[in-house]
């Protein structure tokens, strides 16, 4: 029996279908837009494709995504490459629960099947492929076409990205907007600022401190 190259045992394997222009590091905290499609490593058939879904595909690297080998994909990337990635099946474990979810996406909720343990072991997952793949797990190949990167520092965070600090110096930075628009009369746009402040700042007061008694 030929043995196999050590090249075909890597875990995750790369082959660059069009060069980016740029390569630029990615610090945690970047975010990453893309489009993906989604094969069964060897087998034509596409079991996702981002274009057919409401939107791209939207990472903020850092923050534990459950597939972390997509995390690992993009940080080999260029900006505006198009690559394909063949990883191994133990990588992929969690890609039928993020594809079902993508899938979901848009849905009414009494049209999507909550994936509990027992309905998983009774019903599947919901899809007919994913719970295939699921029984037969296989390595799969992704073609990852990165659009977009986003460094910390040029996009306003979402408030769950943001860390404590950075959440008071929002609060700071609402406030002041809030005061800027009730000078100029501009109530609803000033209270929308004090709400969302409060908001943060309940947050920050409902979490639990090191030393605090009960």
């Amino acid at each position: 029996m030929q043995s196999r190259s050590k090249s075909d045992m890597k875990p995750i394997r790369k082959e660059i279908l069009n060069p980016g222009n740029a390569y630029i590091e990615l610090t945690p905290g970047t975010r990453v837009k893309f489009h993906f499609q989604t094969r069964r490593a060897g087998d034509s058939r596409i079991i996702d494709d981002s274009r057919k879904m409401e939107k791209p595909m939207e990472l903020v690297l850092g923050k534990k995504f459950k597939l972390e080998v997509w995390e690992l994909i993009v940080q080999q990337m260029s900006l505006n490459e198009v690559a394909k990635f063949t990883v191994h099946k133990s990588l992929c474990a969690q890609y039928p629960f993020i594809s079902k979810t993508l899938r979901d996406i848009g849905k009414k909720p009494e049209e999507r099947r909550h994936c509990c343990g027992m309905t998983l072991q009774n019903e599947g997952i919901g899809y007919t492929d994913l719970d295939e793949l699921l029984q037969n797990p296989s390595d799969l190949e992704f073609i990852i076409e990165l659009f977009s990167i986003e460094l910390p520092e040029q996009y306003e965070k979402e408030r769950w990205q943001m860390s404590d600090d950075e959440r008071m110096l929002a609060t700071s930075t609402l406030r002041e907007r809030g005061n800027n628009f009730y000078k100029a009369s501009r109530f609803t746009e000033a209270e929308t600022c004090y709400r969302e402040a409060v908001g943060i700042v309940e947050q920050l007061m409902l979490k639990e401190k090191p030393h605090d008694e009960e």
